[in-house]
């Protein structure tokens, strides 16, 4: 299995000129990173002696940082609170690139603003601490989202669902979102969640989990017979365009459904770090480079190679049109032929 790299280059070519509207549940990510040489007198905890620290966009977020990474605009469509969580929020996602024209931000003055707090020592997480209000959207707000969506759906490639089940993507948005985008021939990708499984109808992809994927269907998923089963299954009741399953350290499967095809793909993690953001990777890469006219399998191999290379770095990471080929490169997966 290989990539052309006239296709590859192309791609890159086509990225500048790629806007994709991601929708979905906005997170503050906040790294406390240092330290630790004693234990606390007070309890048999660690004490941490912060040395650094740093916020990154997480969630949904955390797509748009993959688009920005890759050289691809994003629309963005979330919920923020009006605290400095929110504003924190807002001014990382203007210094990712994104026009502040293209920020639909929800700023709601009764629930915070996500914010995931992760404590590291010596590489490791210590704990994590998490500050949140799963609170659904009301109908007035769902209308208000569909009336902003009707307007800059003009101007997008692609859709990316990035559903954490936070309360922003209730069911009848979700289900308006995928007929909005379907009346303008727009494809959808999905990031979903099991509370959600069966409510992503008629769209283009869907990205679960290999256990995401059993626990919707009720089964536990290993063997590539057992993915095959499931993503026809999953499909019969879906009708998406293609089902990918990813499936960790054993990498990721697609199924074509008008073809009834299947690509089992292995994965290229050589260290795994941090599988932090790997998913919202795979989602971002996948949609950008099939809005470039990319086939469904060189996408996936190419956001699978790009989750490759993820898993290595600490934290919600990103990676680039460089590294992309790259890895491909190293890993014999491009055709320098032609």
């Amino acid at each position: 299995m290989k990539i052309k790299k006239s296709s590859l280059k192309q791609s890159f070519a086509k990225l500048s000129e790629t806007k994709v509207l991601v929708i979905g549940d906005l997170i503050l990510d906040e790294y406390l990173i240092g330290s630790v040489e004693r234990i606390s007198p007070e309890a048999p905890v660690p004490v941490v002696w912060v040395r650094n620290e740093k916020q990154t966009l997480g969630g949904s977020g955390n797509v748009v940082q993959n688009l920005t990474s890759i050289g691809v605009n994003g629309i963005v469509f979330g919920r923020i609170g009006l605290d400095k969580a929110g504003e924190n929020l807002e001014s990382i996602l203007l210094s990712n690139s994104v026009n502040k024209e293209d920020l639909v931000l929800l700023k709601s003055k009764t629930i915070p603003t996500i914010l995931k707090t992760r404590i590291i020592a010596s590489h490791q997480q210590v704990c994590r601490v998490d500050r949140e209000e799963i609170v659904p959207l009301t109908k007035e707000e769902e209308a208000e989202i569909l009336k902003q969506l009707q307007v800059k759906i003009k101007d997008a490639s692609a859709v990316i669902l990035s559903d954490y089940d936070k309360g922003y993507l209730t069911p009848s948005l979700i289900q308006s979102i995928i007929t909005v985008c379907n009346a303008e021939k727009k494809i959808v990708t999905v990031d979903p969640q099991v509370s959600h499984f069966f409510l992503y109808q008629n769209i283009h992809i869907m990205t679960p989990n290999h256990h995401e994927a059993g626990k919707a269907l009720g089964k536990k998923l290993s063997s590539d017979a057992e993915i095959e089963t499931a993503c026809r299954e999953i499909s019969e009741k879906l009708t998406p365009d293609a089902m990918m399953i990813t499936r960790g350290e054993k990498g990721m499967s697609i199924y074509e459904r008008k073809t009834d095809l299947f690509y089992h793909i292995p994965t290229v993690a050589k260290e795994v770090f941090d599988v932090t953001g790997a998913g919202d990777t795979v989602i971002t890469t996948y949609t950008a480079f099939v809005a470039t006219g990319m086939s469904i399998r060189d996408a996936a191999l190419v956001s699978n190679v790009s989750a490759g290379i993820v898993v290595g770095k600490l934290g919600a990471a990103t990676v680039t049109q460089s590294e992309i080929e790259e890895a491909l490169r190293n890993l014999g997966y491009l055709d320098e032929t032609t």
